[in-house]
């Protein structure tokens, strides 16, 4: 039985590692044989991480106010937990291995890069890359030959060159479209406008010619009117002469009667 001063140290040290906010795994290894134990322990430590079997009184005390702390209703029954601070995806792979080849090891679940994760999320996680593989597959394309770095360059020269002159055929098709479709609209305003003209010009040879056509006649009856009116006055005027030598012939025979 662990001292107070022994639980203390435990609570102290999974607390700072807690504050870190590593990766975390959470087991239940009821039924695994030591030397299973043993071997899983072997297989982590090649992963950079450790198996570490504590009491779940102590975890939840030492995950108070941390990420960790989200486990706490998996702290239940026989577990062990192992911090990852490094790869968490080796972590996963070695877990998700054994589970395989040793049914007696439980999975519950863990904080993955501050989140908290189940069974099926650390599955998915370890069948991605491991940094190692990713470091492999990064050295393996530097060292590449150069010649198919070029190639690569000079394929994506020649991509971007093809979308530069499609953009610039699509512009140039536009803009042509653009200027047909003004000229169009020019022309049909020029038609108008000469049409317009037009229609003025014979509006004022109509209306000149009408003009001409009403003159005469207005002439005519102009003329009509005034004749009778002149006839008239002159026959008077001619009456009242012939009254005066009548009158002037009359009154000299009288006074030859008188002499």
């Amino acid at each position: 039985m662990l001292s107070k001063a022994a639980k203390n140290d435990i609570v102290k040290q999974f607390s700072e590692v807690f504050k870190a906010n590593p990766s975390v795994v959470l087991v239940e290894y009821k039924g695994l044989t030591v030397t299973e134990l043993e071997g899983l322990r072997s297989n982590l430590k090649d992963a950079d991480a450790q198996l570490n079997v504590v009491k779940n009184t102590l975890l939840k005390i030492a995950a108070k106010d941390t990420e960790i702390e989200q486990l706490n209703d998996l702290l239940k029954g026989p577990t062990a937990i192992t911090v990852c601070e490094k790869d968490p995806t080796s972590v996963a792979k070695v877990f998700v291995k054994t589970a395989k080849d040793m049914p007696s090891l439980v999975i519950k679940g863990g904080i993955i890069e501050g989140n908290l994760v189940g069974v099926d999320e650390i599955t998915a996680i370890s069948k991605l890359p491991s940094r190692q593989e990713m470091m492999a597959q990064l050295l393996g394309a530097l060292s590449s030959p150069m010649s198919n770095l070029l190639g690569a360059l000079t394929q994506m020269q020649t991509k971007l060159l093809y979308a530069l002159e499609a953009v610039k055929d699509t512009k140039e098709q536009g803009d042509d479209a653009e200027s047909k479709e003004e000229a169009a609209v020019e022309s049909q305003q020029e038609a108008e406008t000469e049409n317009k003209e037009e229609n003025k010009a014979e509006s004022k040879e109509e209306v000149k010619e009408e003009n001409k056509d009403q003159a005469p006649a207005e002439a005519k009856e102009e003329n009509k009117e005034e004749t009778p009116v002149d006839s008239k006055q002159d026959t008077e005027a001619e009456s009242k002469e012939e009254n005066k030598t009548e009158s002037a012939e009359e009154v000299k025979e009288e006074n030859k009667e008188e002499s």
